[in-house]
């Protein structure tokens, strides 16, 4: 279904998918107009845009469970290697609670530097490098 641009999403009622047995009728949604969708969002009393405030950009964590198991590590492994509390690990990765602030860019880091970041954690120094 080709949507011009600006126009609204369609949202379909949990009530109507039970009803039509899952099934999403495409022609209802397709006759669907503007009109139609503003009075609904009037009465469901969907805030207004400029009642949201400025737009946020959130980028999302890594997925703490993947990034273990590239690595090869047990939760234990992962949390004694790193510096972080094993329970604290285990509510990432149950999503429970999301890596946040230093947490989350210390994540970002071992996904891309995981050697780096062991190096600096254990206090080893990399020979290879001039001290500053």
């Amino acid at each position: 279904m080709a949507v011009s641009e600006g126009r609204s999403n369609v949202v379909v009622r949990a009530q109507s998918l039970r009803a039509n047995g899952g099934r999403i009728d495409r022609d209802v949604i397709r006759r669907t107009t503007e009109a139609y969708i503003e009075r609904h969002k009037a009465e469901d009393n969907h805030p207004r845009p400029e009642d949201l405030g400025p737009v946020r950009v959130v980028i999302g964590g890594p997925n703490v469970a993947a990034l273990r198991k590239i690595l090869g590590l047990s939760q234990d492994d992962f949390a004694r290697q790193f510096g972080i509390s094993l329970r604290t690990l285990q509510q990432w990765e149950q999503k429970r609670r999301a890596p946040n602030g230093p947490a989350k860019l210390l994540l970002r880091i071992i996904e891309q530097e995981p050697q780096a970041v062991l190096r600096v954690v254990s206090g080893k120094r990399d020979p290879a490098r001039v001290p500053v």
